[in-house]
């Protein structure tokens, strides 16, 4: 070999082997040296670095084996070179350029090759021919929430999968579930939001979601910090910033060492340092749909100190309408390490406004899928998170690593859906009321002195009388003058006027006789008391005139004639106030029950009685309003008489009463001017309740009624949560064992408020607010009139204790072993609305404060029925939660009042699991890699899932037609539900849920360039829980028995010339593995058509679901894959593929749901008869399968500079990924009146069909990227 002939030298390590000479070789092609500026491969397992001073060529082998690195040197380059002692913890990268230091060299890094070269070669003046040996590199995966323990995937008895930074960066993703979605195995996504960053995603059929009551399956790890929110273990894609992150892994199964929740795999995401070398990167996107996007990192390091800061800014109108998204990200990480220490700050930032309109019913679909259903549907996510992190190599095989963090995020929701409730219940439905101000509503009283109360006749009880109990008079002989007493009983009489009256109750009554002297009169006699004492007293009477009082039409009561009784003035004035006070309050007066047990609408002072009538001391009654005889009250005075108090109850218009009938939601004790057609039926707002009311069908009036009807029902709520932490781990990296042992502590609060009120949908079917249109009755018709649904405290402490052993005994076997302990206490205060129970905010009304009063207003001494005030403004009493409506049961039999928040009720849950798993992985041969494991996980239920837990405990119902005593269910007897998000109530513990998960599973690679896997896996769960819909607000948590995700997975990748590929197909077999009853009302195979507040032992439209059915929203098959091929050395393309099939749409969990018409249903009792009510036709209770293709392509300007363009689903195939069973609320009439937002005011009328997630259509977008390309070292 001649001398000035370059030898080359290549430097590898090979999986089980170790490789310690040089290999001296020719490489018979051209290598051209310019390689392409990609970013560098980000390693995520720092590592120890100890190396004396010793020659270059000695250094670069052993950095190579200490890599896993495949490296090519000409060794002409690094004779007589020397490298300088290299000692601490640090990047693969920062320990090459620190040995290549003043040598004259720099490394170029692809992949995982690291080519050496002098640092002033460049590619087109230099061509190097070298004989070729390649070897494939291990990556090296950190196992655990936190670093410091490596296993290659040849350790890990499972399918584990990465993307890397180049992955993440070159997908172009607009969030992490799209990425995994088109890049992973037994991956897809729901979306329910209709909006990327709010998607569920699905992996092996377990759910990571952000959205509330969705059964959660997934940990989710950013940096070691478990980003399950406190409340509900929802994932926020919308805060993990995607282009900080250096690596994705996920892992399949229970695995323990991840802790709660990792019922189906865990996710694990590392973020980007400083130390990883100099970088600085910027890309800004725009294209279809209004989207804007820039992303900013750069990240550099002296060797000492490091940083890296990323930012990722979006915005976007939507596809469809009136749905703009906002998405801030701001990352933040500083980093000091000596030579065996690293510390590091991070600071995570996010602040977004989502707007997710939901899913669209099929009939829209096919006229427009770009319009929505309802809007608005915004969450407002806030979220900033402090994380100090470090790791200490206390010797060269064992550090320790911890960290601590605090993170506090907040989530403000308001959405506006349609009121499906908006006719009422079955059993009260609504009628239509107006308040219109140009007609008399409400019948009047007079009120001729204009002293704001209705006219009234006090009657004092002072006549003195005889032992019949008959008025006495003064006689006087018209010839001799004698004076005598004697009864006078004829109202008509003259001797009237001359009626003997007492001074004092106590004191026997006096005359004046002939001699104009003072006598007792003597036939008064002491009768035993009225009070029932018994105690004498002396016998006092009425005016006999009294009787001729009752000269009103019907016999009811006019102005008195007896002097000084007509409007007198109230000689006490404790009672004044009193009569002033009920009666402006009368309303709630006829709603309140008394505090001495008395009806409904009488007030008093004091629950004595008075000893000489009988009747209540202080009492005033408003009940009676508006019938025969008028309002009776009566009081006493400080002589002790007693004084009748009657107000004169004739209306002046009294036809107005009849027009008068009961509100919704109230009972017989609240009335509204109620709407009549022209044959005087009532119209209610509901056409469907004309077929209830009347029993006969369909009448002529089921229309409904537009006019104040609430058609959007708004819900906000406030989601405040602060989690802190702390974790230790220590880790063995021996030889034959690989050890980890570790501990952490996890504690959050939370607090949850939510409110709801009524308004309006417009043209565009947005909702708004606008409390002068909608019906008088209402009271939650604006955000600050909202109801309470819930105010909620509570704290989550879990304690933990884990380890993990991989011991290799020989070169090609693997044994794992790990476990976990979890110890979780969860403590929840809950202020509770009962509403749930009983309704929704529909039945939260106003009350109405009537009669009205009428005055003399032409002052000609009479008031005529033209000078009754009209329409209803002064009249409106707002709700008051306090009134306690006992007319419909809102009033509890412990006397509190369901309606308010119950006050601190408190609950505590304790949870203990230990979960181990045991996995083995055995080199069969070089290129092939077995493996399985066994594993057991664990779920504590989340507080919203405790607050609206089912409670199946038995409870007594009444007696059946045979006297035997019936039992129900506790929930369905009391009615025990949640208004999700809304209120929730004190309910049973859940059972956590449990899984034991097994896989097997090979994987290799045919050539050098192509790898690929298969298992098999089956995960089984018990005591599962499941989010259970009562009606369509209603909903619940169950205890559902057990479930099973069992499935295959297999996955090809590799590269071919210019060309790189890979495909992943997933078959995920997800169902229910045992019987229970799940409330579905508009599946076609489901039960009674009437809710449970009609009757609670009903069904309300039930399924059976039984073992085999499949769970909803989760396709049997499902397949990506990519392709992308070098045009040139600067043209790249690519061509992207997702495949699913149908799936089953929630609602359909028996999967007995079908198309067509649906059987009619004969309901109970409508109105006391049996009826019938035709249901209409029903859509499909699946999801059709689809296959998107996405195209990318990118340009190389320069180095740096690199122009894309992406074009998503690029052949405008219309899909959906999720849907559930629904009524279409804006379906063409057949009876029903259409409203302006094509509302139809009919329910009957709404036809049944599938509400679906709508994937984005074709849309194009363009990239202009910068990356720094630095001088390699």
């Amino acid at each position: 070999m001649q001398k000035n002939k370059a030898v080359r030298m290549v430097f590898a390590v090979v999986a089980g082997a170790t490789l310690q000479t040089f290999v001296p070789t020719l490489w018979s092609a051209e290598l051209n040296t310019q390689l392409p500026a990609e970013q560098e491969e980000q390693f995520l397992v720092p590592i120890t670095v100890d190396m004396p001073a010793q020659p270059l060529g000695a250094a670069l082998r052993q950095f190579a084996l200490q890599t896993n690195l495949s490296l090519t040197v000409d060794s002409a380059l690094i004779l007589e070179k020397k490298a300088s002692a290299l000692k601490g913890r640090m990047s693969r990268q920062e320990a090459l350029n620190r040995l290549l230091e003043r040598s004259g060299l720099q490394g170029k890094i692809d992949g995982t090759k690291v080519l050496i070269q002098k640092q002033d070669i460049k590619a087109e003046d230099k061509k190097i021919q070298l004989d070729q040996i390649n070897v494939r590199a291990k990556r090296f995966y950190e196992v655990g929430p936190l670093p410091g323990l490596g296993l290659t995937k040849e350790q890990i008895p499972g399918n584990v999968q990465t993307l890397t930074a180049k992955d993440i960066k070159e997908a172009h993703s607009v969030s992490i579930t799209d990425l995994m979605n088109q890049k992973l195995q037994s991956v897809t996504v729901n979306d329910y939001q209709s909006n990327p960053f709010q998607m569920d995603l699905q992996y092996r059929g377990f759910t990571a979601s952000p959205q509330l009551g969705t059964a959660q399956g997934i940990s989710v790890f950013l940096d070691g910090i478990r980003v399950n929110e406190p409340f509900g273990d929802v994932v926020n894609w919308d805060m993990i910033p995607m282009n900080a992150l250096s690596s994705l892994d996920i892992f399949p199964g229970s695995n323990p060492v991840y802790g709660l929740g990792t019922l189906g795999g865990a996710l694990s995401m590392r973020t980007k340092s400083g130390f990883d070398g100099q970088s600085l990167d910027a890309e800004v996107l725009a294209g279809s749909f209004g989207r804007k996007q820039l992303q900013l990192s750069a990240g550099n390091n002296n060797g000492v100190i490091a940083g890296f800061v990323s930012g990722n800014f979006f915005m976007e109108d939507g596809w469809r309408d009136d749905s703009p998204s906002k998405v801030n990200q701001m990352f933040g990480k500083a980093e000091w390490q000596s030579e065996r220490t690293r510390l590091g700050l991070s600071m995570l930032y996010a602040g977004n406004k989502l707007t997710g309109n939901g899913l669209l019913p099929q009939q829209m679909v096919d006229q427009n899928p770009q319009q929505v259903y309802t809007s608005p549907d915004e969450s407002k996510n806030d979220l900033l998170q402090f994380q100090l992190s470090g790791v200490w190599d206390v010797t060269d095989t064992f550090n320790i690593t911890g960290q601590i963090y605090n993170r506090k995020s907040k989530r403000k929701s308001h959405t506006s859906d349609v009121n499906e409730n908006f006719g009422g219940d079955d059993d009260i439905p609504a009628t239509a009321s107006t308040r219109d101000r140009s007609r008399q509503l409400l019948p009047g009283l007079p009120d001729i002195n204009r002293d704001g109360l209705p006219d009234y006749n006090d009657y004092l009880m002072n006549v003195a009388a005889d032992s019949n109990y008959n008025p006495l008079a003064r006689y006087v002989d018209p010839v001799s003058g004698a004076v005598t007493i004697a009864a006078c009983t004829d109202p008509n009489d003259p001797c009237t006027n001359n009626l003997i009256y007492g001074t004092n109750f106590g004191t026997q009554a006096q005359y004046l006789d002939e001699n104009n002297q003072w006598q007792n009169v003597t036939d008064q006699v002491q009768v035993a008391a009225s009070d029932g004492s018994s105690n004498p007293v002396w016998n006092w009477t009425y005016d006999p005139r009294i009787g001729n009082d009752f000269t009103g039409p019907g016999g009811n009561m006019g102005a008195s004639t007896i002097p000084g009784a007509f409007n007198a003035t109230v000689s006490s004035p404790e009672y004044a106030r009193l009569v002033r006070f009920a009666w402006e309050n009368r309303a709630a007066m006829k709603a309140t029950n008394n505090l001495y047990g008395l009806s409904a609408g009488i007030t008093h002072m004091a629950n004595t009685s008075h000893p000489g009538s009988g009747n209540i001391s202080y009492i005033y009654d408003v009940v009676p309003t508006g019938t025969a005889g008028g309002v009776f009250g009566g009081y006493t005075d400080s002589s002790g008489f007693f004084h009748s108090y009657w107000e004169l109850a004739e209306p002046i218009n009294r036809g107005l009463y009849s027009e008068l009938c009961a509100m919704t939601g109230t009972g017989n004790i609240g009335s509204t001017p109620c709407v009549k057609d022209a044959n005087g039926n009532y119209i209610y707002r509901d056409g469907r309740a004309a077929a209830i009311d009347n029993g006969s069908g369909f009448p002529y009036q089921a229309t409904g009624y537009i006019e104040g009807t609430p058609t959007a029902i708004f819900n906000d709520t406030k989601i405040d949560q602060l989690g802190k932490g702390a974790a230790l781990q220590l880790n063995w990296n021996l030889d034959h064992h690989k050890l980890m042992v570790g501990g952490s502590f996890d504690t959050s609060d939370s607090t949850y408020d939510s409110k709801q009120y009524l308004g309006f949908l417009d043209k565009n079917r947005h909702g708004y607010v606008d409390p002068s249109q909608l019906g008088w009755e209402y009271s939650a018709n604006s955000p600050e009139r909202g109801f309470a649904l819930n105010d909620f405290k509570g704290d989550n402490t879990t304690k933990s204790v884990y380890f993990s052993e991989t011991w290799t005994p020989t070169k090609t076997l693997n044994i794992n072993a790990s476990a976990r302990f979890n110890h979780t206490v969860v403590n929840n205060k809950l202020d509770v609305s009962k509403l749930g129970s009983f309704g929704d905010v529909n039945r939260i009304v106003n009350l109405l404060n009537y009669p009205a009063l009428c005055t003399d207003n032409n002052n000609d001494g009479t008031i005529e029925a033209s000078e009754c005030p009209t329409g209803l403004d002064g009249y409106i009493v707002p709700f008051d939660p306090s009134y306690g409506y006992m007319g419909d049961g809102f009033l509890g039999s412990d006397g509190k009042n369901i309606l308010a928040m119950a006050t601190g009720e408190k609950e505590r849950f304790k949870y203990r699991s230990f979960n181990p798993s045991l996995g083995m992985t055995w080199q069969a041969q070089e290129n092939l890699n077995l493996y399985g494991n066994w594993s057991r996980g664990a779920r504590t239920p989340t507080t919203i899932e405790l607050g609206c837990a089912f409670d199946d405990s038995p409870v007594f119902d009444g007696y059946d037609s045979n006297g035997n005593p019936k039992y129900a269910k506790r929930t369905w007897r009391e009615r025990r539900s949640c208004n999700l998000p809304g209120a929730m109530s004190g309910d049973p513990y859940l059972k956590q849920v449990r899984s034991k998960s097994l896989e097997f599973g090979a994987r290799g690679q045919l050539t050098e360039d192509i790898e690929w896997n298969a298992s098999v896996y089956r995960t089984d769960l018990t005591d599962d829980i499941y989010f259970v819909s009562v009606n369509a607000t209603q909903s619940y948590f169950q205890n559902i028995g057990d479930t099973r995700r069992q499935g295959l997975e297999m996955g090809l990748k590799g590269t071919a010339g210019k060309a790189s590929f890979g495909i992943n197909y997933g078959l995920t077999d997800a169902t229910f593995q045992s019987k229970f009853i799940l409330a579905s009302p508009n599946n076609s195979s489901a039960g009674s058509i009437y809710d449970i507040n009609y009757d609670k032992e009903g069904t309300f439209e039930q399924i059976k679901v039984k073992p085999g059915n499949r769970m909803p929203g989760i396709p049997l098959h499902n397949l990506n894959a990519n392709f992308s091929y070098e045009v040139t050395d600067k043209w790249n393309i690519g061509l992207n593929m997702v495949m699913h099939s149908e799936a089953f749409v929630r609602g359909n969990e028996n999967n007995k749901h079908k198309a067509g018409p649906a059987s009619p249903i004969t309901g109970p009792i409508c109105g006391g008869y049996q009826c019938t009510i035709e249901r209409t036709g029903f859509g499909p209770g699946k999801t059709a399968g689809y296959t998107v293709f996405n195209f990318q392509t990118s340009y190389k300007i320069t180095p740096e500079w690199i122009f894309g363009m992406q074009v998503n689903n690029l052949f405008d195939k219309e899909y959906a990924s999720a849907g559930r069973l629904g009524l279409n609320a804006f379906s063409p009439s057949i009876r029903g009146a259409i409203g302006e937002s094509g509302f139809n005011y009919n329910s009957a009328d709404w036809q049944g069909t599938s509400f679906l997630g709508i994937g984005a259509p074709r849309s194009a977008f363009f990239t202009l990227s910068y990356q720094f390309v630095p001088d390699k070292i």
